[in-house]
């Protein structure tokens, strides 16, 4: 699914005329690290099994030894959610009136931001390093004329449509 189709999404404090346009993620490359890290630390438990199973002394110590596994299992899994759970309530939602970021930073703390369209004065695109380049991410930087004076949206796939989106919403308003 294409992240410039036509969204029929609804959010909290979405105004009566408002339309939402974009419902934007991070780049999923943000999460591929961590899961892939989850899955090296799982994987290595099990080759630190293969070697001590054939010690000796294994058998006085496999009680120990699978509670501790089960224990790190344990800590990898709230490692992987957190992960999963930062990554899909992080997003950018664009509307046919104004941009708003949802920023989760933990388990409690939210916070949210938000930038009428016709206070936008210029969006700037960074796209920084050759992966960034390959898989089409980068960062999003709205100058606005209100209190807030920069607005930062940081490694969202296709900076450079979503930046045309904005400014041809822009350009209607």
């Amino acid at each position: 699914m294409s992240i410039f189709a036509p969204s029929s999404n609804s959010f909290r404090k979405q105004r009566e005329e408002e339309k939402t346009i974009l419902v934007i993620r991070r780049h999923w490359i943000i999460l591929f690290f961590p899961m892939l890290f989850s899955l090296f630390c799982v994987l290595l438990s099990f080759v630190i099994y293969s070697f001590i199973n054939l010690a000796s002394w294994y058998n006085i110590i496999s009680s120990l030894y699978w509670f501790l596994v089960s224990f790190w299992f344990l800590i990898l899994w709230n490692f992987a959610f957190y992960n999963i759970m930062i990554y899909f309530l992080n997003t950018v939602i664009v509307t046919n009136k104004r941009v708003i970021q949802n920023k989760q930073e933990g388990f409690f703390h939210h916070t949210s931001n938000e930038l009428e369209l016709n206070k936008i004065q210029d969006i700037s695109v960074k796209i920084l390093g050759p992966l960034a380049t390959f898989l089409d991410f980068g960062d999003v930087e709205i100058q606005s004329a209100g209190a807030k004076p920069k607005f930062y949206l940081d490694r969202l796939p296709h900076p450079k449509k979503i930046k045309e989106v904005i400014m041809k919403l822009k350009t209607k308003g």
